[in-house]
């Protein structure tokens, strides 16, 4: 079972990606999804979360506002590295189980894809892939995508300039495929890549 970490900047293309490659016959886990859901249903991260960000996180329906705690753990570099140290852990554990379960499997998955915006910045989540696929694109690309999908100018560029650069992510790539625009070149582009890299590995 190869598990291929994807990885890359805000508005880069990880979704398109990740849907292309499920459709090729992947498994994709998106750890934002984990994190998610640890953060509604795991007692220990919610009340490391609300002891160190608030405990009026908690709206009406029991959930976490996740709004609310990003507002509050991106407001600085050391509130958003509190946040990682809560979660970040929580959050391999959580895969490290699903990836045992799928390997388990009368017929495992060929392969399995870890979607991890953060993988530079977060290097732990490297422990257990293979290989590291990067889309990469300009960032006034990304910027105009993040907003065309309602995010506001200010908070895109606030985003961006906390994250990891291109040539950050290129350092731990083992693979970079480019997303300047042209969506069917993309779409290409990553079935040639599972093609080559994925489909030809021996079962």
């Amino acid at each position: 079972m190869y598990v291929l970490a994807l990885t890359g900047g805000l508005g880069a293309g990880k979704s398109t990606a990740a849907e292309v490659l499920r459709d090729l016959g992947a498994v994709v886990i998106d750890l934002d999804d984990v994190a998610k859901t640890l953060l509604d249903e795991a007692q220990v991260v919610r009340d490391a979360v609300t002891g160190s960000f608030g405990a009026d996180l908690v709206g009406p329906d029991g959930r976490i506002n996740r709004a609310l705690l990003a507002e509050r753990a991106f407001a600085t570099n050391e509130s958003a590295e509190l946040l990682d140290s809560i979660t970040h852990p929580a959050v391999l554990a959580a895969v490290a189980g699903a990836l045992d379960t799928l390997a388990l499997q009368g017929e495992p998955p060929r392969a399995v894809v870890l979607v991890v915006p953060l993988l530079a910045e977060s290097p732990l989540f490297l422990e257990p892939v293979d290989a590291v696929l990067a889309i990469s694109a300009p960032e006034d690309v990304r910027i105009e995508r993040a907003v065309a999908r309602g995010m506001s100018l200010e908070d895109a560029e606030r985003r961006i300039a906390r994250q990891a650069g291109d040539a950050e992510r290129r350092e731990i790539a083992d693979y970079v495929i480019e997303n300047d625009g042209d969506l069917e070149a993309f779409r290409r582009e990553l079935v040639a890549f599972w093609e080559t890299e994925i489909a030809s590995r021996e079962a």
